[in-house]
């Protein structure tokens, strides 16, 4: 399967693309700098998903997108400016869902949080205070902008909403809710919400569906 990855140098989306090419998948990555890249083996475009000709251009062939975009770089602090747009996520995916309805691509599945959209009564009470006084608040913001896209499209999609993720990366189980039925956990590994979002895409799961997830 060739699956376009979106926020291929995130610290998730790594995730998605070394286990994607483990499994035998073709992963393509958009980038501004291709040299940040440390993904062997992917196809990388240089841009951004926020330009749609961009885009267009790197789903040709492809069979299924993954978007693990966030506005936060790597070293970005919680507290501080933030660099990029604050609808980068938004509109790459609008820009993924009209490319993917000129093409005829059907299958989608995109990260978002628990807490966003429906699930924001989900959230524990500290963990709502602290995303409403730091940046975590324009992340929630254009992720409820995106799922809305989403729902909205004539695509396959799947709406993934993990909680609080760490980078203790051993830890594959996974526990998972659907509109608030269903016990889940406070943390989950980037490891895990990578696997999971490849399940989805391989075995046709949660179509339609916006899964919380966390670890056992």
């Amino acid at each position: 399967m060739k699956i376009l990855l979106l926020g291929i140098t995130g610290r998730t989306g790594r995730l998605v693309a070394e286990e994607g090419i483990k499994r035998g998948h073709s992963i393509v990555g958009i980038v501004r700098d291709p040299a940040t890249v440390t993904v062997k083996d992917a196809e990388i475009i240089k841009g951004t998903p926020y330009d749609f000709e961009t885009v267009r251009k790197a789903i040709t062939g492809c069979d299924a997108v993954i978007s693990a975009l966030n506005v936060f770089p790597q070293s970005q602090s919680l507290l501080r400016k933030i660099r990029s747009p604050l609808d980068i996520m938004s509109v790459s995916t609008k820009n993924c869902v009209k490319a993917m309805e000129e093409t005829g691509i059907k299958r989608i599945v995109l990260m978002t949080a628990l807490g966003v959209g429906d699930s924001a009564s989900e959230l524990p009470g500290l963990f709502s205070f602290i995303v409403r006084i730091t940046n975590i608040k324009y992340s929630y913001a254009d992720h409820a902008v995106q799922e809305k896209v989403l729902e909205s499209s004539s695509l396959d999609w799947t709406i993934v909403r993990p909680v609080g993720l760490t980078d203790k990366n051993q830890n594959l189980t996974i526990l998972h809710n659907l509109k608030g039925v269903g016990r889940i956990t406070s943390s989950i590994s980037r490891n895990a919400v990578a696997h999971f979002m490849l399940n989805c895409v391989e075995k046709g799961l949660f179509i339609h569906e916006k899964p919380g997830i966390s670890n056992e």
